[in-house]
């Protein structure tokens, strides 16, 4: 049992770390600076693999009660220390699965805004096509030289 106690609370602990990444994140999505956004990304995927292999080693550590659920874990332990540490990191854990859950659909909700918004700029900076397509048959040699380019090829 002294396993499965180590394993959860380095479950807490990653997770912690993972609301901590994502508080992270949402200050850099708010501030523009995609630059600092890429290794943030980096480390919360390390973070992520190493919180599978955790649940892998609490799979372990549970033995043939796989299925077990935390709940029905800590009805089955006799009153005393144990349970009361079960019953803690228990408490600790849903309260970060509650805020990584807001604070990642708040980071959402900023990326669809900055997306919105991108695409707002590109249509305001790139005129409607009023004329023939470039690929058109009808579109003459001279309209094409003319159309807007939002990148040059020639970098």
């Amino acid at each position: 049992m002294n396993k499965l106690l180590e394993v959860l609370q380095l479950l807490a602990d990653l997770h912690n770390k993972l609301l901590d990444t994502a508080k992270r994140k949402q200050e850099i999505l708010i501030s523009g600076d995609i630059q600092q956004l890429l290794p943030l990304i980096s480390e919360e995927s390390k973070l992520l693999k190493r919180i599978k292999q955790a649940e892998e080693e609490r799979t372990r550590a549970l033995g043939e009660d796989v299925n077990l659920s935390f709940s029905r874990l800590i009805e089955q332990q006799p009153e005393g220390d144990l349970k009361e540490k079960l019953k803690s990191i228990l408490s600790v854990l849903q309260q970060r699965f509650e805020e990584i859950g807001r604070v990642n659909h708040l980071n959402q909700q900023l990326l669809e805004q900055s997306l919105t918004y991108t695409q707002y700029m590109i249509n305001q900076i790139l005129p409607a096509s009023e004329g023939p397509g470039l690929y058109s048959a009808g579109a003459n040699p001279k309209e094409m030289n003319e159309s807007v380019r939002l990148f040059d090829a020639k970098a």
